[in-house]
């Protein structure tokens, strides 16, 4: 984590909490539905693909593929559909185990990015 916005716990994260809650779990990486929705690669390829059809979106490499469409689905799963161009900050445990499930060939990744106007 390169900023100190990209170094929050999942516990400081107001809708995190409320999924944490409804499993009474501590962090969301132990929620049932984290593993099923940011690391199950056929949920992640279906949805990928269907990102790819709406918006055009071609990632060729396999791994940061996964990790880019577990970000995405992540914030779908706590926060629902954000749009486009609406963007939260992802809690640090969770970017880190799904970089450790879909590591970069290269060990370069891109943190935390505002969009571009």
């Amino acid at each position: 984590m390169d900023t100190i916005k990209e170094c929050r716990c999942c516990s400081e994260i107001e809708e995190m909490g409320a999924v944490m809650g409804e499993e009474g779990v501590h962090c969301i990486t132990q929620h049932p539905g984290f593993q099923s929705v940011c690391q199950d690669i056929y949920v992640l390829r279906t949805c990928y693909r269907w990102y790819h059809q709406q918006f055009g979106r071609n990632i060729v490499d396999e791994n940061n593929r996964y990790r880019y469409t577990a970000y995405r689905m992540l914030a779908t799963f706590v926060w629902g559909w954000l749009g486009k161009d609406l963007r939260v900050t992802l809690p640090a445990c969770a970017v880190r185990r799904i970089g450790e499930t879909f590591p970069s060939a290269t060990g370069q990744y891109t943190g935390y990015l505002e969009p571009e106007n």
